[in-house]
């Protein structure tokens, strides 16, 4: 008995002594994590002190019994690394640190904690790959590591590990392909988003049979989707968007009777603010093949089917079944056809967002169509003809007050996505906007009543958007247009290139005092404006020009403080510009153009200090032009032309052409140059001759205005019949010498001096030619060179045609594309003027490395640089250009290796016989990715996509980048190039997806 005793005894002390060594050292371990803080700005560490007992410290969880840490919660901005130390917590089931700025990468010691249940590092800093130690966890339930700068490969085998229910890894930059667990039980949550994975979505994800949510978009997965997740009963969440995935949507997926959330595609606007898509890769590269099959429509619980620009085709439903459960159909830019039938407002009766725009639907609307009552209608942009629907001010009788209610109720979103996925933000707004479209339609007969829903107009907080331009509308602007107007917060509409006639009445107006648009541009609408204009106090966008308007514009129209934009112009306006225009701090656009307006330009304009816009020309107005308007800073764009305005032109700070004063006889001459630049004293000889010119040039003008001037015209005329047509040919030939510029220099530029500066186009000033002309290098002073483009004649689709587009290009401006300084158009010459860039071209600086090291921050550079610029081309400048000829002698260096893109635009212009690809885009030739030579007969795409395949794309770098760069990032930059060599064009990436997916590779 006493040696039982003797033995519990020593068994408890030992015990006990084992017990308090292990929590001292869960304190020592914390402690030292504690060390590896670098910034704590709330302070919420503070007691982790060495005299306070670890259990009470901020985040920490102690086991009641033992007295162990189990688990570590922190999040609070808290930047540092994570040591490994923290894999002594031996007895720690959770780890939850989101919301930090953590960096580095992440421990292997993480393996140590065989116990754990929950890894949460989800909106931190970490780096480099996922410890293969993970694989020893095999008590883990939840890992969430998105929203960090991981990559790598996932460790095989993690999708399907032992009891793991969730794994979130989206939004880093994994690639690979991905490999499934044998088993795959557990498994519920499985989310990949916008990360570098590649090859074909695996079948054997149909293994995963518990699974309820899978997210694979933004990744580059080709090929089909697999049928084998039809196998997945239970899934609620499938978004495979923005990929690179072709063949037909598998009709297995109709097996999947749960699923409420469908995402196959995802159109997202590219004229959004370019920093909002820094780091998320938002384009669309899914082409699918035929239609989306029917048994998908049918799903009896599919509340979301969101497939905009999916290449899919075939006709809409003629049959909604009654188990029709959808609220958000988004088929937008596809290619449907045939008619949009009722059974889908009869059967699907809580459907409240429908975009159909952009496709070929015909015939007529369903009159039973419930427009009131759904908050986004887009039917835009088809064939579609008839009356519109009625609109009825009725109850709906529909449960769903707006779109974040119904999410919240249903918790569908919140649970499936880490954040708010790029899709959903087209449906959920701050506000609560009500948006109808009707436009690029044939909709015919006389405007109605409009109206929306009444449960809509309860919310009293309501923007209302109405879209019925350009269509086959008829009759007069009704003065109950929207009986609710007054009800909402505001209301637009948008009328505008219809055959719209009438007057606008002042009861309209007073009845809907919150109409914040108004646009009727396009029609027969005739009469004056009415003072009534004057109580449309929340007015943002007046657009009645192209109309038949008369008469003199209020003065009403300065009380509009909210007022952004007068668009007036081609109508038949009267009278002076009323000075209380000047009112209007808020207005950026003033256009009364093409109008019959008299008297002099208000001086109050000054205090319009937000234009950008001032189009008054083809009126009669006179008086001298206001030096004020020099002091305009965002003024960009002005046109005074064709007035009786008198005086010298001011100085402007944004833009300098002549042309928006010509028309002007009593105006002093347009100088080439408003002002110049302090010149060096090498230049003072250049510039003191010019100075002379231009007073001359005041002198000859000056004398027109008198009499005398008749007697000089005749000794002119006597002077050209005596020499003959010879000498008047040489008159006219010297006459059109004249250059044509779009940016100030420190000299002034024209024929001869240009010319000289090269030499007489001399060979030994020459440093590029290509299938558009030579270039040759031109120094006008010292230190101040030029890169002189000297085109061939007869290759170009007449001057007039040439010199409209060559200004268009002259106006684009971008850090990466060479600056066109000006140009010059002659029977006998042709040429660019740009800026001259030292370090040479792209193709020179590849063959003079071909036998150094360059380093990857550099390879970066350029690409980024590269994809800059051409996505700007494509996507920004207007219009759009498609340069056709990219390759490495176009694109041009500086002394810091930044990348210029030089040519663009000139394949608009000239038929360039030496280009040798044979893709023809609009008639023009232009360089294509299916084309089937790449340098010297060897094809390094099929080469680059053999290495990716088999496994080995390190083989495709030289070994010294191989082994200096970052390969995570060298492996991405290598299949981004592989996918933009894609032959579909509609699976090749645009420009702005390569530069979105460029930025998450920065170094």
């Amino acid at each position: 008995m006493a040696l039982s005793q003797h033995l519990l005894l020593t068994l408890f002390f030992t015990y006990s002594t084992t017990l308090l060594a292990s929590i001292s050292h869960d304190k020592t371990s914390l402690l030292d994590l504690k060390k590896h803080i670098s910034d704590d700005p709330f302070g919420l560490l503070t007691n982790w002190k060495q005299n306070t007992h670890h259990c009470r410290w901020y985040g920490i969880t102690c086991d009641s019994l033992s007295g162990r840490v189990f688990a570590v919660n922190i999040t609070g901005n808290i930047t540092g690394f994570l040591v490994g130390s923290v894999g002594d917590l031996s007895q720690l089931r959770v780890l939850s640190i989101p919301d930090n700025v953590f960096s580095g990468e992440i421990p292997v010691e993480v393996g140590n904690l065989r116990l754990l249940r929950v890894l949460e590092l989800q909106r931190n800093n970490f780096s480099g790959v996922i410890p293969n130690s993970i694989r020893y966890m095999s008590a883990l339930v939840i890992v969430n590591l998105s929203n960090n700068s991981l990559s790598g490969q996932i460790p095989d085998g993690l999708i399907g590990f032992g009891s793991l229910s969730e794994i979130d890894l989206s939004n880093n930059g994994f690639g690979g392909g991905l490999l499934i667990a044998v088993k795959c039980l557990f498994l519920i949550h499985l989310k990949l988003s916008n990360n570098f994975f590649v090859d074909g979505i695996p079948g054997e994800i149909g293994k995963c049979l518990n699974l309820r949510t899978l997210l694979l978009d933004g990744n580059i997965f080709q090929g089909h989707i697999p049928g084998e997740i039809g196998r997945l009963l239970e899934l609620r969440v499938l978004d495979v968007s923005r990929n690179s995935l072709t063949d037909e949507i598998p009709k297995e997926l109709g097996n999947c009777l749960k699923l409420s959330v469908l995402v196959l595609t995802n159109l997202v606007d590219f004229s959004e603010d370019e920093d909002s898509s820094v780091g998320i890769f938002r384009g669309e590269f899914n082409a699918f093949e035929g239609g989306i099959p029917y048994e998908i429509f049918s799903l009896p619980n599919l509340r979301i089917l969101w497939a905009p620009r999916g290449n899919f085709g075939g006709q809409l439903p003629s049959y909604w079944t009654e188990s029709c459960s959808l609220r958000v159909l988004n088929l937008a830019h596809n290619k449907f056809t045939g008619l949009l039938h009722k059974s889908i407002v009869v059967m699907c009766k809580n459907i409240t967002f429908l975009d159909l725009s952009d496709n070929t639907l015909q015939g007529e609307l369903p009159l039973q169509l419930p427009v009131p009552c759904i908050l986004y209608f887009n039917v835009s942009g088809n064939l579609l003809s008839g009356l519109l629907p009625r609109f009825s001010n009725t109850s709906c009788g529909i449960g769903l007050n707006s779109y974040s209610e119904f999410f919240d109720e249903e918790n569908i979103i919140q649970q499936s996505y880490s954040g708010k996925p790029i899709w959903i933000e087209q449906i959920i707004v701050d506000n609560f906007v009500v948006a109808h479209d009707f436009s690029w339609n044939s909709f015919v007969g006389p405007l109605s009543s409009f109206s929306i829903g009444n449960e809509f107009l309860a919310k009293g907080v309501i923007l209302y958007r109405l879209f019925l331009n350009n269509n086959n509308f008829t009759g007069s602007l009704p003065s109950n247009l929207f009986p609710g107007c007054n009800d909402i917060h505001n209301f637009s509409i948008s009328l505008s290139s219809n055959r719209i006639s009438g007057k606008i009445y002042p009861e309209l107006l007073h009845n809907c005092l919150k109409l914040t648009e108004l646009e009727a541009a396009d029609n027969l609408v005739e009469g004056s404006l009415p003072a009534e204009i004057g109580s449309l106090k929340m007015l943002r966008r007046l657009d009645l020009s192209k109309n038949r308007l008369s008469g003199s514009l209020p003065d009403q129209l300065g009380e509009l403080k909210d007022l952004e934009g007068i668009l007036l112009g081609e109508n038949n306006l009267t009278g002076i510009i009323p000075h209380q225009l000047g009112h209007l701090t808020s207005l950026k656009i003033l256009n009364l153009s093409q109008n019959s307006m008299t008297g002099l330009i208000p001086l109050t304009l000054e205090n319009a200090s937000n234009l950008e816009m001032l189009l008054l020309d083809h009126n009669t107005l006179s008086g001298e032009i206001p030096l004020f308007f020099s002091n305009l800073s965002h003024l960009t764009q002005l046109d005074l032309s064709f007035n009786n305005l008198s005086g010298h032109i001011p100085h402007f700070q944004n833009f300098s052409d002549c042309r928006s004063f010509r028309g002007n006889k009593f105006l002093n001459a347009c100088p080439d140059r408003y002002s110049m630049p302090p010149a060096s004293d090498s230049v003072q000889l250049a510039v003191h001759k010019s100075h002379n010119k231009r007073k001359l040039r005041t002198f000859v003008i000056a004398m027109g205005s008198s009499a005398s001037f008749v007697l000089l015209i005749l000794v002119v005329v006597f002077l050209v019949f005596l020499l003959g047509r010879r000498k008047l040919s040489r008159i006219t030939s010297l006459r059109i010498k004249g250059l044509v510029t779009f940016a100030d220099t420190p000299v002034e530029l024209n024929y001869d001096n240009v010319v000289g500066a090269t030499g007489n186009f001399s060979i030994s000033n020459l440093i590029g030619a290509g299938g558009f002309g030579s270039t040759y290098r031109a120094e006008l002073a010292p230190g101040f060179l030029l890169a002189v483009k000297r085109l061939s004649i007869g290759r170009f689709q007449g001057i007039q045609q040439f010199d409209a587009e060559i200004r268009t290009l002259g106006r684009l401006q971008h850090k990466n594309l060479v600056t066109l300084i000006g140009y010059y158009v002659g029977e006998e010459e042709m040429f660019l003027v740009y800026n001259y860039l030292s370090g040479g071209n792209l193709e020179t600086f590849i063959h003079e490395k071909s036998g150094s090291l360059v380093k990857w921050p550099v390879i970066y550079k350029i690409a980024i640089h590269i994809a800059d610029a051409l996505a700007f081309l494509h996507n920004s400048c207007v219009p759009r250009i498609v340069h056709r000829d990219i390759k490495p002698s176009n694109i041009l260096l500086d002394e810091e290796l930044n990348a210029y893109i030089s040519d663009f635009g000139l394949a608009r212009l000239l038929e360039v016989s030496e280009t040798h690809a044979t893709t023809n885009v609009a008639g023009k030739k232009s360089l294509d990715p299916s084309f089937s030579n790449y340098g010297n007969g060897f094809n390094i795409v099929g080469w680059a996509r053999l290495l990716i395949k088999e496994g080995r794309p390190s083989e495709f770098f030289s070994l010294e980048l191989w082994a200096s760069g970052p390969h995570e990032s060298l492996l991405g930059m290598l299949r981004l190039a592989a996918a933009c060599t894609v032959e579909s064009l509609r699976v090749r990436p645009t420009m702005k997806q390569v530069l979105d997916k460029l930025k998450q590779l920065q170094p």
